[in-house]
């Protein structure tokens, strides 16, 4: 037995859902055919023995690590070899912290409740990709979770898009944060007005 497929085609990390590259083998001399000894292949990919040539082929549909052997068959020695395919989930993406709290109103200069996404699957991390924070806000990935804190120093609507970070499909989920200026009260009539004094049935200024 020896691979003939591509070198390193029998190690090869793929995306859930997208088709392997062929793995090969030739199987020849005494032998009379090949099979799947130990290990198994993910849901979606085969392998089958036919004119001297065992093949793996297929499209996953689920993510792991896959290790497998293959051996021959025939009336004397069987020798093996031995691959792996690796299977990568796509991103998934998940509001962690209570409901609603991805669309928030605050008065500026106040800390906003903490907005947690939960990250998973095939996602290695997750950035903030449309959109902006408010200044004194940060969103930060840390430990499979992507958080958003702080207290903001501006007014505005600011929407925001997190998105998974990842070699597969990636996804997103947005939010808004709405910053309210402190009320504001100043004197707009003439100065002194405020303190007046006036006769009874004369008009005030």
């Amino acid at each position: 037995i020896s691979l003939s497929s591509a070198a390193q085609s029998d190690s090869q990390t793929v995306c859930i859902s997208t088709a392997i590259t062929d793995i090969t083998y030739v199987i020849d001399n005494g032998a009379t055919g090949g099979f799947i000894s130990a290990g198994g292949l993910p849901d979606g990919v085969t392998g089958s023995f036919s004119g001297g040539v065992f093949t793996i082929t297929g499209t996953p549909h689920e993510s792991g690590t896959f290790h497998y052997t293959v051996s021959t068959t025939g009336p004397c020695s069987n020798p093996s070899l031995s691959g792996t395919i690796i299977v990568s989930a796509n991103g998934t993406i998940a509001l962690s912290s209570p409901t609603g709290s991805d669309g928030q109103i605050i008065c500026n200069n106040n800390s906003i409740n903490t907005i947690s996404y939960a990250i998973g699957g095939g996602a290695t991390g997750a950035s903030i990709t449309a959109g902006a924070l408010p200044a004194g806000v940060t969103g930060n990935f840390s430990g499979g979770v992507f958080t958003i804190q702080g207290t903001p120093t501006e007014s505005g609507t600011f929407d925001y898009t997190v998105t998974t970070d990842g070699p597969c499909v990636n996804v997103s989920l947005s939010g808004s944060i709405v910053v309210n200026d402190d009320a504001t009260l100043a004197l707009s009539s003439a100065s002194a007005t405020d303190n007046q004094t006036v006769c009874i049935n004369s008009p005030i200024i």
